[in-house]
């Protein structure tokens, strides 16, 4: 699990990295009133981080309560991996929406992932390994998955995601 939260610190690394070259105004820009800005994008994937580390927090405070992952749920898992590498789109849960401003500052975004990244990170090392194995998130579409299947999700999101703000910084290089 560690290469894991290493591939995911990685990856927001170094998309901060590369969105730092933009202003604010760039990183809040909609090329349509239909579609996230950047920062929206990356406000969006913070909280559904944050939003997860709740829920597990939540969860394993009832071990008793935990169930066994299926089958089904890693089957699953693989059909929507396979759907963000495709492309496709869909509506995200409201709980990972809402709110979401307007106007990101990035710069606050990243100091408050920063936080909640090492906060997550804590969490993941201070469960039980036994704990880790059980369906300890429910995912809206996968259903029960364990501590590896979550962090699994968490970076393909984050990579689906990036696709869609590196075709977002093409256009505000227009």
């Amino acid at each position: 699990m560690t290469e894991k939260i290493e591939n995911l610190n990685k990856e927001l690394s170094l998309t901060f990295k590369r969105l730092s070259k933009y202003s604010n105004q760039e990183i809040n820009f909609k090329p349509n009133s239909k579609k996230w800005s950047i920062g929206e994008n990356m406000y969006h994937l913070w909280l559904t981080e944050i939003t997860t580390e709740k829920y597990i927090r939540k969860k394993t405070s009832y071990p008793d309560t935990l169930v066994n992952v299926n089958k089904i749920a890693k089957l699953r898992l693989k059909l929507l991996k396979l759907i963000f590498f495709i492309g496709l789109k869909f509506k995200a849960p409201k709980i990972v929406v809402d709110p979401i401003p307007e106007n990101v500052d990035l710069q606050e975004l990243k100091n408050k992932w920063l936080k909640s990244r090492d906060s997550f990170e804590i969490l993941i090392n201070n469960l039980d390994e036994e704990i880790l194995k059980k369906g300890i998130l429910r995912h809206p579409l996968a259903g029960r998955i364990d501590m590896n299947m979550t962090l699994n999700f968490l970076l393909s999101h984050f990579i689906h995601h990036k696709k869609i703000i590196h075709k977002l910084e093409k256009k505000i290089n227009l």
